[in-house]
């Protein structure tokens, strides 16, 4: 369909006269809206990996800290929330090292943040049983497959993907 420039010019004046938040909740109904997973690799000072066991994970339950992302705050805040409510700890450093999108009705974001010295997980006994910070080769043969590639890919490790 071939549209003339008097109908561009015309829908043009409409929009500007429409304003800001009626354009916002037209842009929202209009396109595509997802779910924001964040999953990261928490290193402490000795460059070990804070692993979870997860209550509510089919299969391998342990992997990294993840979650979802809540309105208005950041990725970066969001994995932060994620591990404080977790694990009690304060993370720092956050910094986002992948966004992939392709899932249904879901984007997922990979982070990576770091812990201060003498920093120790406490699970929050709810939807964490356990967390520890283990050493790279031993997260490796607990996490499971999708979490060691995300794991490489932030330690610069063998990348399957």
């Amino acid at each position: 369909m071939w549209i003339t420039e008097q109908a561009h010019a015309a829908a043009a004046g409409l929009w500007r006269r429409a304003g800001g938040r009626l354009q916002w909740r037209l842009v929202r109904w209009r396109n595509a809206t997802f779910l924001v997973g964040l999953t990261g690799v928490v290193l402490d000072p000795e460059g070990r990996v804070l692993v979870l066991e997860h209550r509510y994970w089919m299969g391998n339950a342990c992997g990294l800290p993840s979650g979802y992302a809540v309105r208005r705050e950041t990725w970066e805040q969001g994995l932060a929330r994620e591990v404080r409510e977790e694990t009690g700890l304060e993370v720092a450093h956050v910094t986002v090292v992948r966004v992939r999108s392709g899932f249904e009705g879901r984007i997922e974001v990979l982070l990576s943040a770091t812990v201060p010295p003498g920093a120790e997980p406490r699970p929050d006994g709810g939807e964490v049983l356990t967390a520890e910070f283990l050493d790279v080769d031993e997260a490796r043969t607990r996490l499971r497959g999708e979490h060691v590639r995300m794991l490489d890919l932030v330690l610069g490790g063998p990348v399957g993907a």
